[in-house]
């Protein structure tokens, strides 16, 4: 089928340490893939699905470059065109059970989520589920982590999806597509040697030269480094509330619940209260997650919890850049339930405090000086750590123990959950013509992460995308409604805080001047 798909062959690419992270810590019940849930209005015809991804694949060439691994991990994997690339192995069609609800439906669109991707192929996977109540179609995006954060799989969203309802004329490239030679385990390991050299005599060559010609900025970067080691450090070494979620290894299952909210009642909140959206958010979030602790006969009085909020680090230049460009925050709260209000500025101030220490920042200088570390060590290391996290998912599974309060359990390593916050289009998506009412964010979860937060922007709402391992979280729509429950409370005291305001132009009428 190569023969079929426009454009000239890719060239072969070598994988930054950042994005193949994410390959050394993939686990079988752990898969670092991401994606979303699309609802679409009405049926979604299949080979008109085809037709629309086929004429567009060529503007993501990434996508039909399959993981080649380098001998002995001398370096990090490459990408290169896959000879056998074939739409069998990337577009699936559904048909869902007659009489079905939403949640049963997405049930089993979760069954089909959590199966780890096929590395004999390109990383990526598109489901079509007709059928869904309504006269609906959902589409769900798997894409591995290694090829996208959040910033970049919406990208590529743009690119799959239009933003109008009339069919776009997408430029075809004049000639087929034939896919690039496969290289050779000897070339691999020849061009991996030089590539290390490479990578280590250039970093040792910019590092004096910026020691000689920029000394200050040299040293900011040594600063900032050591700044990141010292949270780091303190994070580690934090006492952090116990929770059910981060008892122990996950297994492969997963359970999600969502949400959609107005977009306009976070812009009243942060109105009323000041702070950002994402301030907004983590109260949310997290005050729904200290009742969810405390109602389930947890201790959390004197608690705290972490939250681990990816941090998009793009330069303007790179903003449709593919790959990861990301660092990372923790902001740290109580982990008992308290006055929202109250909340959302103990979480404003957090996240001032991080902003201006620059943490964000200094992690992302320490990842860029880590990169330099031998890919060999680090695939080491983490094929013991994900042995030995896979066979403490099979032990829950076949044990079938559940985390109680009090129980023996697994400290969490610095963070209690993620939550990612991408900002999303804001007009409506459509494919083949049919207008995306809905689009659900899916986050990744692994090792002791039991729970995770993905929450993404469109059409005027925002979507939260609550991802949990049933093993530890078996009852995450319950997390769900707490966190709407705060939320509402947010919105209740910011409409009675906004009545309360007497602006000036409204005094002076009233005065009657």
């Amino acid at each position: 089928m190569a023969e079929k798909f426009g454009g000239k062959s890719t060239p072969a690419y070598r994988l930054s340490s950042q994005d193949a992270s994410f390959i050394y810590a993939d686990t079988n019940n752990g898969p670092l893939h991401l994606g979303s849930i699309a609802i679409f209005e009405g049926k979604v015809d299949f080979q008109a699905l085809l037709a629309h991804v086929e004429e567009r694949l060529h503007l993501v060439p990434r996508y039909r470059q399959r993981l080649v691994e380098v001998p002995f991990n001398l370096a990090h994997p490459i990408m290169e065109d896959d000879p056998d690339f074939s739409y069998d192995h990337h577009v699936f069609r559904h048909q869902l059970p007659g009489r079905i609800t939403e949640g049963e439906a997405f049930e089993e669109i979760l069954q089909t989520y959590e199966v780890p991707l096929n590395r004999k192929h390109p990383l990526w996977e598109m489901h079509s589920f007709e059928n869904l109540v309504g006269n609906r179609t959902a589409i769900l995006w798997k894409v591995h982590h290694c090829l996208v954060d959040g910033v970049s799989g919406v990208e590529l969203l743009k690119v799959m999806y239009d933003f109008r309802a009339e069919p776009v004329d997408i430029p075809q490239p004049a000639e087929p597509w034939t896919p690039a030679r496969p290289t050779s385990p000897v070339r691999r390991f020849g061009e991996a040697l030089r590539d290390r050299i490479s990578s280590v005599a250039n970093a040792a060559i910019n590092a004096a030269v910026e020691l000689a010609e920029e000394p200050a900025v040299a040293i900011d970067r040594v600063r900032m480094a050591s700044e990141a080691v010292r949270l780091i450090r303190e994070l580690s070494s934090r006492s952090l509330v116990s929770t059910p979620w981060n008892a122990a290894p996950v297994t492969q299952e997963r359970v999600l619940a969502w949400s959609k909210q107005p977009f306009s009642d976070f812009r009243a909140i942060r109105a009323a209260f000041g702070g950002s959206i994402n301030d907004v958010v983590l109260t949310m979030l997290t005050e729904g997650a200290a009742r969810y602790l405390k109602d389930r006969g947890y201790d959390v009085e004197g608690e705290e919890m972490c939250v681990g909020c990816p941090v998009n680090v793009r330069h303007k230049e790179e903003q449709t850049s593919l790959g990861n460009r990301v660092s990372m925050m923790f902001p740290v709260v109580p982990a008992e339930p308290m006055d929202v209000v109250e909340r959302l500025k103990l979480i404003r101030e957090e996240t001032e405090r991080i902003k201006a220490h620059g943490s964000a920042q200094a992690i992302e200088v320490l990842m860029s000086m880590a990169s330099e570390m031998e890919p060999s060590l680090i695939a080491a290391g983490t094929s013991v750590t994900r042995a030995a996290i896979d066979a403490g998912g099979a032990l829950m599974k076949w044990t079938g123990w559940r985390p109680r309060p009090g129980g023996l359990g697994l400290s969490p390593f610095g963070i209690n959950f993620i939550a990612t916050n991408v900002p999303g289009v804001q007009i409506p998506l459509y494919l083949n013509g049919h207008m995306c009412l809905d689009m659900v964010p899916l986050v990744p979860l692994g090792a002791t992460l039991g729970f995770g937060v993905a929450i993404l922007s469109y059409r005027q709402s925002l979507y939260f995308g609550m991802m949990a391992a049933p093993c530890v979280m078996p009852d995450v729509a319950q997390m769900k409604q707490f966190a709407e429950e705060a939320f509402a409370d947010l919105k209740r005291r910011a409409t009675k805080h906004t009545a309360h305001v007497v602006h000036p132009p409204e005094a002076l009428k009233a005065a009657g001047r």
